[in-house]
């Protein structure tokens, strides 16, 4: 297992979860401090240690900072939430009816696109699925899905093809700029027409989806843009410059739309999400699968990243998601000493390099 893979063990499992949990252990902290002597006498039974009364002091003193530890990761969580969702409790859900809303997705022809749009029209949505690939078979036959062919790199044509979906959908209020490509290389390998593909579908189109649907989203002050990016975002990889690259530029870019749609648009409640997933199995992957399972490296199946992805867009919060929860971990590791950095790149690495020879 890799350096990277156990750092990520180290964060929240299902056990720490509740170990951390401040219900539980302000529960525990008051039964064994001023509880019940009945109850108390019974787990002293049942915990003959609890007897000694220097054991029954450390006992306490580990679930006072167990729940101090635990109250700050919930306050912390809170205000998180709070921050990515305009500072509101709670969501715009009555503002949404699922049966008259208009989504875009692009890219929606194959792999999490393919799947986010059966999620979506299985809710009611109508989706517009832009694309150069052919609408797949899983998706003809519904009234609720329109194909739109599309190279969203070309902001004219993905202007004349909002124009389509205005005339025959309505305006969209949910947008998922899905569409990306990856590719393992190195630098020196990375062509320079390669270069300008790949972030002109994983940078650019976000730009010309955002310049044409946004404006009316800011007018109607509802909407959710939802950008499908990376843990990659956040660590670049030997062998995976360009898309690494491509991916902290479109989190940069998702981070300055929030900001322009709060503080210059005044429109809080057109909603921002953006998704980390770390790898998952897509036709992207199979180069480097085989080096990844070797390290231990969690390999998300598709089905997981859309249904958080919809459970989002239903619960109309905005917010960020990573994949697996526990790889939140990789929004700090530049603030981790340069020595830990180097080491978990250089495990990435071991993994990816092998498939970009």
């Amino acid at each position: 297992m890799s350096r990277i893979q156990r750092v990520i063990n180290l964060v929240p499992t299902p056990v720490s979860k509740v170990v951390f949990n401040p219900f539980i252990t302000a529960s525990l902290l008051w039964v064994l401090t001023r509880g019940p002597p009945r109850i108390r006498d019974h787990i002293f039974e049942t915990i003959t240690s609890l007897r000694n009364p220097q054991t029954l002091a450390r006992v306490v003193k580990v679930l006072k900072w167990l729940l101090a530890l635990g109250l700050t990761g919930t306050v912390n969580r809170t205000l998180n939430e709070l921050a990515l969702n305009s500072w509101r409790a709670k969501s715009e859900k009555s503002r949404w009816n699922w049966n008259r809303e208009v989504a875009v997705v692009t890219g929606g022809c194959s792999g999490l696109g393919e799947l986010l749009v059966k999620r979506l029209i299985n809710k009611g949505v109508k989706v517009a699925v832009l694309d150069i690939k052919q609408l797949p078979p899983s998706l003809q036959g519904y009234s609720s899905v329109k194909f739109f062919a599309c190279d969203v790199t070309d902001p004219e044509a993905v202007s004349k093809t909002a124009e389509q979906i205005a005339a025959s959908m309505g305006p969209p209020s949910i947008l998922v700029n899905n569409a990306g490509i990856a590719q393992p290389h190195t630098i020196l390998d990375t062509t320079p027409d390669y270069l300008q593909k790949i972030f002109a579908i994983n940078v650019f189109s976000n730009w010309y989806t955002m310049k044409t649907f946004l404006p009316d989203m800011i007018s109607k002050n509802k909407g959710h843009i939802v950008t499908v990016a990376s843990n990659a975002s956040y660590i670049g990889v030997a062998g995976m410059g360009d898309y690494c690259a491509s991916k902290a530029a479109v989190l940069s870019f998702h981070e300055s739309l929030n900001q322009e749609l709060r503080n210059k648009y005044k429109a809080p409640n057109v909603l921002t999400t953006s998704i980390h997933p770390s790898w998952i199995r897509t036709p992207l992957l199979e180069p480097f699968e085989g080096s990844l399972r070797a390290s231990g490296s969690p390999i998300l199946e598709p089905q997981c990243v859309v249904d958080a992805i919809a459970e989002q867009i239903f619960k109309c919060s905005g917010g960020q998601i990573f994949l697996p929860a526990n790889t939140g971990m990789a929004s700090s590791i530049r603030g981790f000493p340069n020595w830990l950095q180097e080491k978990l790149r250089g495990d990435l690495a071991k993994t990816v390099l092998p498939a970009a020879q």
